[in-house]
């Protein structure tokens, strides 16, 4: 068996006494062996005898019951009489002689603390069985009569007392001390966010000064977001030039392989043929201001890689600047036009919306008689 049969085990540590399984072993043959001798001694037992002999039988099958209550509620009498119980068990249990005192006041004692203790207190039955011993002198159980009154009158006493001085106890008289010098810390944590607000405060004014001469970071930023939206027009460029594309090979395409049908009157071959090249010129226009919108796109786009490139030691530009001007004020106006100035994108050589019809005019008029 552990140690903690042996009642060994302090107060105040994780047990297993009633739940363990030698002790539930000793537990079942001492009752199933108490049981056979109360049935023998029916007849001849006293009043006294045969409450004393259900209280004891009581007791044990509710250890047998519920030994986890019985653990965890009765702390001070196992760690007391936990080992003489478990003797008086093996003795109850084998063909030794049976004592009968030391098994009513070891059950009495642990029952009385189950209900001091618990909860929920003891059974029903067990609690009719208890009650019937109030009152008794314990006249057949000489031995067992100073434990049942001491257990009645002065153990809760003793469990108390164990109690007051247990070491958390004593952690608990300390309480009012550390709560003072929680308080304490407190204040002086106070104190010292007090200080450190204003040493932010005083952060947060010098970093406002410092606020302009860095706001440059932010241009390289703008610059990003606007490169994005270019990105975005370039490819969308890109793919309508390459639908325009295949429209200019797809409309003569047609013609050829008879998908647009051909007429037998001359005349008639002759307007659809003029009407397909009119839709033809009118793609090559469309072709020719999406191909320069493209470049356009890809020119814009060189110009903004360049100012970001340009911006990436804008950090250190404002401390330059302010020792360059000292000798030169002229020094870093080229650098400001080339950051600052506009994006340009040269229109001049976008067509206009009638270069193709003017065009078209010049071709009709080659074909009039002279």
């Amino acid at each position: 068996m552990s140690n903690v049969i042996d009642g060994t085990l302090s107060s105040d540590e994780s047990q297993v006494f009633f739940a363990d399984n030698n002790m539930q072993a000793f537990l079942a043959r001492a009752t199933d062996r108490l049981e056979s001798l109360f049935a023998q001694n029916e007849t001849i037992a006293s009043v006294e005898g045969k409450k004393v002999q259900s209280f004891v039988n009581a007791a044990l099958n509710e250890m047998i019951n519920m030994p986890a209550v019985f653990d965890s509620s009765c702390s001070f009498n196992i760690k007391h009489i936990g080992s003489r119980f478990v003797e008086c068990l093996q003795a109850a249990g084998s063909s030794k002689n049976y004592d009968a005192d030391s098994m009513l006041s070891c059950c009495y004692r642990f029952v009385v603390e189950l209900e001091l203790k618990s909860p929920n207190g003891m059974s029903q039955f067990l609690n009719m069985a208890w009650n019937e011993l109030s009152g008794m002198d314990f006249l057949e159980y000489p031995d067992a009569a100073t434990q049942v009154k001491w257990a009645r009158n002065h153990m809760a006493i003793n469990i108390l007392r164990e109690y007051i001085h247990h070491p958390h106890m004593a952690t608990l008289k300390e309480l009012p001390a550390a709560i003072r010098t929680s308080e304490e810390a407190r204040e002086k944590s106070n104190e010292e966010m007090s200080i450190r607000e204003l040493r932010v405060k005083a952060l947060q004014e010098k970093l406002a000064g410092y606020e302009n001469a860095y706001n440059f970071v932010g241009l390289y930023q703008g610059f990003s977001e606007l490169r994005k939206n270019k990105i975005k027009e370039r490819d969308f460029a890109f793919k309508f030039l390459i639908a325009l594309g295949l429209c200019l090979l797809l409309v003569p395409l047609l013609k050829f392989f008879g998908v647009v049908g051909h007429e037998t009157d001359l005349i008639r071959e002759s307007l659809s043929i003029a009407a397909l090249f009119a839709l033809e010129l009118m793609i090559i226009y469309f072709f020719r201001i999406t191909l320069q919108n493209f470049r356009s796109i890809k020119a814009q786009l060189l110009q903004i890689d360049l100012r970001m490139t340009l911006c990436q030691f804008i950090n250190s530009y404002v401390e330059f600047a302010s020792d360059a001007r000292k000798s030169d004020k002229e020094l870093l106006n080229k650098f400001e036009q080339i950051i600052f100035s506009g994006i340009v994108s040269d229109e001049s050589v976008i067509p206009s919306t009638f270069d193709g019809l003017e065009q078209v005019a010049k071709i009709v008029d080659g074909f009039k008689p002279r």
